[in-house]
């Protein structure tokens, strides 16, 4: 009787020992993990040239060889219509000598942007979509590791341990500004605990993959955190880094109309949709192929149909496409499937 409580008890750890890791093997210590990543964070400031200031701080991530960093939008925006603002950035232990950089592009909606670093040789991690489009999905209570400069300088590139408590979710940012009220959607929920500052900095999994940007935290609830999820930005990384080489700057397609979904219908407690796609409210130019009152469902080009569910959808689809391309928007018109075919802006 010993002996069989013996082997399973044996068993028994064997199967907490390989589960509690997320069944994956692979994975290593959180210590390693943060040892391994921890020089890819870099903190962002935007300064004032003439006055020599501050203005604000936040966290961002190197993900390519070169100096391309990724960070949140909102660390950034205030330098995007102000000439007078300028971006530094400060390597992990560094905090003397910061290093120009410029954004190649940003995404409100998304929250996300796209800096280039003066230094060409900050380490850099691997990044991969765990959240969208990927068979290896996050799954609930797997652990993740934040990193970012929360608060102030002095606790530049803090690690903090925890778990996804949540994925899909959405929320209602209170940033004043430029975002004030913009809605989140896409987001992981997460344990790890972030602060202000830590807003840009990196989201990893137990492999050290960059899965996502810690964006921002519930004022109600405790230990309620969230992050946008890389996946846009390994969308376009490549073309906005082969724009800049020539000189150019990556744009988005666009559509030529506004829309919104269920999500920010809810949240706005507006009555255009309750289901899934996109209700146009606006149509910007008069060619006839969309009316107020469209239901997107769906845009296919060549052999590829996009599934439209909610806005970040309709901006995913739109980033693996290109301006001048002609594509095939699906949708319902007065509660019948039609088809138009439009070219991208």
């Amino acid at each position: 009787m010993k002996k069989n409580t013996f082997l399973l008890s044996l068993i028994l750890l064997v199967l907490f020992a390989f589960y509690g890791c997320g069944g994956n093997p692979s994975q290593t210590a959180p210590s390693d993990v943060a040892a391994k990543v921890i020089d890819s964070v870099v903190t962002v400031f935007v300064d004032n040239e003439q006055t020599d200031a501050q203005v604000s701080m936040g966290s961002g991530v190197c993900i390519r060889d070169g100096g391309y960093i990724v960070t949140n939008y909102h660390v950034i925006y205030s330098a995007l219509s102000n000439d007078n603002l300028s971006i530094s950035i400060y390597l992990n232990g560094q905090k003397s000598t910061g290093y120009d950089a410029e954004i190649l592009w940003s995404n409100s909606n998304l929250d996300v942007a796209i800096l280039k670093c003066e230094k060409n040789d900050i380490p850099y991690v691997k990044a991969i979509d765990r959240v969208i489009n990927n068979q290896n999905k996050l799954r609930l209570l797997e652990p993740v590791i934040a990193i970012g400069t929360p608060i102030d300088f002095a606790y530049q590139n803090s690690c903090t341990y925890g778990y996804v408590s949540g994925l899909d979710r959405y929320t209602l940012s209170a940033r004043s500004g430029l975002l004030s009220q913009n809605v989140y959607e896409d987001l992981i929920q997460h344990t790890a605990s972030i602060s202000n500052g830590n807003s840009g900095g990196g989201l990893f999994d137990l492999n050290g993959n960059l899965i996502g940007l810690n964006t921002l935290g519930s004022d109600s609830g405790n230990e309620m955190y969230f992050a946008v999820p890389i996946y846009p930005v390994l969308l376009v990384l490549d073309k906005v880094i082969e724009n800049y080489n020539t000189n150019q700057q990556y744009v988005l397609p666009t559509i030529g109309i506004s829309v919104i979904d269920s999500t920010i219908c809810d949240i706005y407690n507006y009555d255009y949709i309750n289901d899934n796609g996109l209700y146009v409210t606006l149509v910007e130019n008069n060619d006839g192929n969309f009316q107020v009152g469209d239901v997107i469902i769906s845009i296919s080009h060549d052999v590829f149909t996009y599934k439209i569910d909610c806005r970040n959808d309709l901006i995913y689809a739109l980033m693996q496409l290109s301006s001048g391309q002609q594509v095939t928007v699906n949708l319902y018109r007065n509660n019948v499937v039609q088809s138009v075919n439009i070219v991208l802006n």
